[in-house]
């Protein structure tokens, strides 16, 4: 080989090896800090911690909003519950599980040292959502009850969690489309679904898809930061809620997925688009939703889900919005 071709050739060999050197200094530096959200023009990033002794301190974040998912442990689904605390110190719980998993909604709020709830919400009857308040209401003081407008005598879970309420004499209120109410002086809700009137004659045979698209979706707002909770509404529900008069209020900056993220059932690409979140939270204790995960982020969303990182703590200034989670999640092969 010409001696000018071999220097040309050892220049290559070298630089190519100098290239792997660095790369793998770079590669053992130290730990890589996940990278924030890409936030939307009007939405602050959203940042990951894995620190669970922040989910249940209820001092941490005194003043702000704060929403937390509880991972309710079960072999099986176990259902919904969270709570919501207003910056004013007042608090929600949200559905409250099967109700086998009623102790462990108590035994979380007992970590947050509640022992009255200012109101409690059921979006609809079905036992994953309305069981665990059997237990909740004989154990905590709760000061109003919101739920549908829709009976459900001949369901077991729906009659204790009634019983337990009315031995409590807990106050009991309606609500339907186009109610409003606050939590505290400054969380705004809107109830957007279901459509005003139609409960309860509408539910004929109680269908899982009857009770399901008559569950209550909840509007939130608080600030210049918005929040929608979807229950377990099916495709049907979706498109018409992005037909009807409350399409515009859709989009936010954080949707709970409809359906525990059964994407048989609900996620539809017109209601995705319609919310449009940077933000989405699956409460699943047991994860099942690989594609829709995947639907969600490649529109740029963060995706959290309780069967992947536990609990969840939300909170929010009314600018930005956080999430830290019980533990962190790394996908297979990473």
């Amino acid at each position: 080989m010409p001696f000018p071709r071999r220097i040309d050739r050892l220049r290559k060999i070298g630089a190519a090896c100098l290239l792997a050197l660095l790369l793998a200094s770079c590669r053992s530096a130290g730990p890589q800090t996940e990278p924030a959200v890409a936030p939307a023009p009007e939405t602050a990033p959203a940042k990951q911690t894995a620190r669970p002794e922040l989910i249940f301190d209820k001092d941490a974040f005194k003043g702000q909003l704060t929403i937390r998912y509880f991972h309710l442990a079960g072999e099986n689904l176990t259902g919904d519950s969270f709570l919501i605390t207003s910056p004013d110190g007042k608090t929600m719980l949200v559905d409250a599980g099967l109700p086998e998993v009623g102790a462990q909604v108590v035994a979380y709020l007992n970590k947050l040292g509640i022992d009255s709830l200012d109101v409690a919400l059921n979006t609809h009857p079905h036992i994953d959502h309305i069981g665990g308040f059997a237990t909740v209401a004989k154990q905590k003081t709760i000061r109003q009850f919101y739920m549908e407008p829709l009976p459900y005598p001949t369901s077991n879970p729906y009659k204790n969690a009634m019983a337990a309420l009315d031995a409590g004499q807990v106050p009991k209120k309606t609500l339907e489309a186009g109610d409003t109410f606050k939590l505290g002086g400054e969380v705004e809700f809107e109830v957007l679904n279901p459509p005003k009137g139609e409960l309860p004659d509408a539910v004929k045979s109680f269908s899982a898809q009857e009770l399901n698209d008559y569950s209550m979706v909840l509007k939130m707002t608080y600030k210049e930061r918005t929040f929608l909770f979807t229950a377990d509404i099916y495709k049907r529900r979706e498109i018409e809620l992005t037909a009807s008069p409350w399409k515009d209020k859709l989009k936010s900056d954080m949707m709970d997925i409809p359906h525990h993220g059964s994407e048989s059932t609900s996620s539809s690409e017109a209601f995705l688009q319609a919310v449009s979140p940077k933000i989405v939270v699956m409460s699943q204790n047991i994860f099942q939703s690989p594609n829709l995960k995947e639907r969600l982020e490649k529109k740029g969303a963060t995706v959290y889900s309780t069967g992947l990182h536990g609990n969840l703590l939300l909170h929010s200034d009314g600018r930005t919005i956080e999430v830290v989670t019980e533990k962190d999640w790394t996908p297979p092969g990473k």
